[in-house]
This record gives structure tokens, C-alpha cells and sequence, in this order.
């Protein structure tokens, strides 16, 4: 696990203005397979998860982002 991607994609969380649960929903949706309180331990730089699912919360956050016209800050792994 990338820590700079775990810092960006907590910086993209928070300005994304989305709920843990909203995140998490959508991280769901596209195939995560971790629980709400994994990704929500994530997404406050308390604990590294696997790249695949870094990746997947990168991606719905970079997405909500671009619905808020911010630029994409959520790195991917690799």
C-alpha cells in the first residue's frame, strides 16, 4: 500500500463531501468487498488496505470529484 495514495485519496474524501457511507456504498457497487468500518479506517489513514480496493475508493471519489468539478486527486495504485 502506497501512503501518499492513502493521503490523497483521504484529502479527495474530504473534499468530496461525501459521508463514510456514501463512499462506501459506492465503493460496493463497483465490487468492494470490504466493510464500512474497514473503509471507513481507510479513508482516515488509520489502516492500509490491498491496492484493488484502494483503487476502487480512488475511483468513486475521483468520479464525485469530477461531479463537483474538482480535479481528480485520488492517485491509483501501480
Amino acid at each position: 500500500m502506497d501512503e501518499n495514495q492513502q493521503e490523497l485519496t483521504h484529502v479527495a474524501f474530504l473534499l468530496a463531501d461525501l459521508e463514510v457511507h456514501e463512499a462506501w456504498l459506492a465503493y460496493f457497487a463497483y465490487g468492494g468487498n470490504q466493510g464500512l468500518l474497514v473503509v471507513d479506517a481507510y479513508l482516515n489513514g488509520l489502516i492500509p488496505l490491498p491496492a484493488r480496493d484502494c483503487d476502487l475508493l480512488a475511483l468513486v471519489l475521483n468520479e464525485r470529484l469530477n461531479d463537483l468539478h474538482l480535479p481528480h486527486l485520488a492517485t491509483y495504485s501501480g
